[in-house]
């Protein structure tokens, strides 16, 4: 079941032990815009959410889709591992 964002970022702040103002110590998002995404009246922005998955990447997947098991992925990764075996042959 999917909660709303702002009680994410709340239920995330809180697993931390951390109160509001370390939290926006660590991101850099300003006070009263956490204040209201966790109170649901606002929604984050992106930057919201990439200040948080950046202080605390092992939240970004519930965040974002509910899901805690999931494998990460880097497409940029993937796509120099495909051209690999293309260099060394051309050596």
């Amino acid at each position: 079941m999917s909660s709303p964002i702002g009680k994410k970022i709340r239920n995330v702040r809180e697993a931390l032990g951390i109160g509001r103002q370390e939290f926006v110590d660590k991101t850099g998002i300003p006070k009263g815009t956490i204040i209201g995404i966790e109170q649901g009246l606002r929604e984050p922005k992106a930057g919201v959410l990439i200040a948080i998955a950046q202080a605390w990447p092992e939240y970004a997947a519930y965040l974002l889709t509910d899901e805690i098991n999931v494998k990460q992925r880097d497409p940029e990764a993937e796509e120099l591992a495909k051209e690999l075996p293309i260099a060394k042959k051309a050596s």
